[in-house]
């Protein structure tokens, strides 16, 4: 959940690459390289590349010690042999914080496509694309199997524009797996998200398809947030279908001044102040904190920072959320399970939907022992028709309940939810219209 753009530094552009650095060139558009050029070389091919052209690395392992910066040409292809068999390393890396990085110029048309390879131990993200008009990325890996401190984030696009993350591996970032923001246009689809914090997050973003991923041992399957303070605001047409969403109880480590650190280990996915959230057909499998949450954004800010945006399009409450024809399974038996350090502040959400077990018997509580599968925060917009102003709804998703966890009643003094929380289902058991497939131009 990063808000800020790190400025990138530049390098030279070196004429003739073939015959200065020994690289051999398979056609006039196309710069080999391999695992025994030098780093300068490497970087030079990088920074230095050409409209529509083509940068082949050879299989091997790559040992880096700076990050790559690309250059902003229209058109570049950079791909390897293979996700397994081309490796960057950024192991021993000293300068710079990301794998490679390109940051396009306001008001540019940049087209761009990263294809089989893997980047792996990079001091801060893995590929970060900033501007980009056309951005493709396909069979790339990310990872830290050496590095202690692991980066923020795998796959990294943000303000941009015709976005399509396909058949990737990012394991084990600090933030987010695969990260879109401040974006509009964006499909994410049949990727593999393991041991992230968030396996998936479009954030501030417009018009995405999120589809037949496996994001599994995360701290959170999925999120789709709306922040605010951000220079783009008013996240909307969101679809969020046909993906798996299993055992995401991964303990967060985040960083604990971040977004992300406040979303329990155990979480499905969920949704926070967007506009027009389609969530369906997907599987969501042993999350032990809750399967599926819609909030506001006063569950994670307070009001002034919620009411007094620097965007005047942003909107604190969720709306025209619909969640219909789920699975659920096994979701919400032990918020408290992965939650254990107090200090963190993950801890504090985990302890709220723990607060929800009945105390005893015969009083209220969560329905068969376990958080609803379907959650809302239940603080209403005070613009719309109570019960449901803003048309969140749920619909044939099992036997799992709905729940309203009425949070504008809740009592800091008496922190409980069983005595608040309503299984009002039929007064958001409502229908919503199908929202549009996206298709981005690549």
């Amino acid at each position: 959940m990063k808000h800020l753009i790190r400025p990138l530094g530049t390098a030279a552009a070196v004429v003739l690459l073939g015959t200065a650095c020994g690289s051999s060139s398979s056609s006039s558009n196309t710069v080999d390289l391999d695992p025994t050029m030098s780093e300068a070389a490497i970087g030079s091919a990088f920074s230095g590349a050409a409209e529509n052209s083509i940068i082949n690395m050879k299989a091997g392992t790559y040992h880096l010690t700076n990050s790559l910066n690309l250059s902003t040409k229209n058109n570049i292809t950079v791909q390897g042999a293979g996700m397994s068999t081309t490796i960057l390393s950024f192991a021993n890396q000293a300068a710079g914080a990301d794998g490679v990085v390109q940051s396009v110029p306001s008001g540019s048309t940049i087209k761009v496509t990263f294809k089989d390879f893997s980047i792996q131990d990079t001091a801060g993200d893995g590929i970060k694309v900033t501007g980009g008009n056309g951005v493709h990325f396909v069979s790339v890996g990310v990872s830290w199997p050496n590095r202690a401190q692991h980066g923020g984030y795998g796959i990294y696009p943000v303000q941009s524009k015709n976005i399509v993350v396909e058949t990737c591996n990012v394991d084990g970032a600090s933030d987010t797996g695969i990260y879109v923001g401040q974006s509009d246009t964006i499909v994410v689809k049949n990727n593999v998200l393991t041991h992230n914090v968030a396996g998936i997050e479009i954030e501030n973003s417009f018009n995405a398809d999120v589809t037949g991923n496996d994001s599994n041992n995360n701290t959170a399957g999925f999120l789709v947030f709306d922040l605010p303070n951000l220079p783009q605001a008013g996240g909307h047409n969101i679809r969020v279908f046909s993906n798996q969403f299993t055992n995401n109880n991964t303990p967060n480590f985040g960083d604990p001044s971040g977004t992300v650190a406040l979303v329990p280990a155990g979480t499905g996915g969920a949704v926070m102040a967007n506009t027009k959230v389609e969530v369906f057909g997907n599987t969501f499998t042993g999350n032990a904190a809750a399967g599926f949450a819609v909030i506001s954004c006063f569950v994670a800010f307070d009001q002034t920072t919620c009411t007094h945006s620097t965007s005047t399009s942003y909107a604190p409450f969720p709306s025209q959320v619909y969640a219909h024809d789920n699975t659920f399974n096994n979701n919400g038996t032990d918020p408290l399970a992965h939650n254990t350090n107090m200090s963190h502040p993950s801890f504090q959400l985990a302890a709220l939907l723990a607060s929800g077990f009945s105390p005893g018997q015969g009083q209220p509580g969560w329905l068969d022992n376990h958080v609803s599968d379907v959650l809302y925060d239940g603080i209403l917009n005070p613009f719309g028709t109570p019960p449901n102003p803003s048309q969140i709804c749920a619909q044939n998703n099992g036997s799992g309940h709905f729940a309203n966890m009425h949070l504008s009643d809740f009592d800091a003094q008496a922190p409980n939810l069983y005595s608040i929380l309503t299984f009002d289902e039929a007064a958001f058991n409502c229908t919503l219209p199908a929202l549009p497939a996206v298709n981005p131009t690549l």
